[in-house]
């Protein structure tokens, strides 16, 4: 006789249960690994965890915010270390770090998913925007601007456009897949992004 899914009688005010959120999750990560974004509801998530449409939306507002929490699980709180000794170290770290995950099918998905997400709902898109990006881009600058303290690289370098050009390949390679994401990839992206940091700009006139 089969394990019944565990249950979510809980009084308000109380914890709830555990098991139940993780079996949420794992249904999710799941049915995303299998059927793809296309196929991916609220519904099919509740019937594969084996619990109610209301019990995933006590926890999550909307299919982006469960999208979200698939995405950061596991993930740390800063992708690149701020108060790294090592411009060229930190990044390289970071980009093969990245290149990790990405490669992992079922992590890639579900960051494919959430991007897909975010183009449909305002509300997941903030939520990218406050917990994914803004987080990175704030450490990328502060590491950045303690490079230029460090006079590793130019002092008038456009930060913003750089973090654009470490960021970008990868979410294009990532969304389209027309390459590869690997190690050479990353030293090649490396060197790019470090030559363009160490180059004057050109006066203007």
């Amino acid at each position: 006789m089969p394990t019944p899914p565990p249950s979510d009688r809980s009084g308000r005010g109380r914890p709830r249960n555990p098991q139940t959120h993780e079996a949420i999750l794992g249904a999710a990560r799941d049915l995303l690994r299998s059927q793809g974004y296309a196929r991916f509801s609220i519904e099919r998530v509740a019937a594969d965890a084996g619990v109610s449409k209301a019990s995933i939306y006590r926890r999550w507002p909307t299919k982006g915010a469960l999208l979200l929490d698939l995405y950061m699980a596991g993930l740390p709180s800063d992708a690149i270390a701020a108060d790294a000794p090592s411009l060229r170290d930190e990044l390289h770290r970071y980009l093969l770090a990245t290149i990790r995950r990405v490669n992992d099918e079922g992590w890639r998905e579900i960051l494919r998913s959430l991007v897909a997400e975010a183009q449909y709902d305002e509300g997941t898109a903030r939520l990218m925007q406050d917990k994914v990006i803004r987080p990175r881009r704030e450490a990328g600058l502060r590491l950045l601007h303690s490079a230029q303290r460090r006079k590793e690289i130019a002092a008038d370098g456009d930060l913003e456009l750089i973090l654009d050009m470490l960021f970008g390949p990868l979410w294009y390679r990532l969304l389209f897949d027309h390459a590869p994401i690997d190690e050479d990839f990353a030293s090649r992206l490396l060197e790019l992004v470090l030559h363009a940091l160490k180059s004057p700009r050109r006066a203007k006139g």
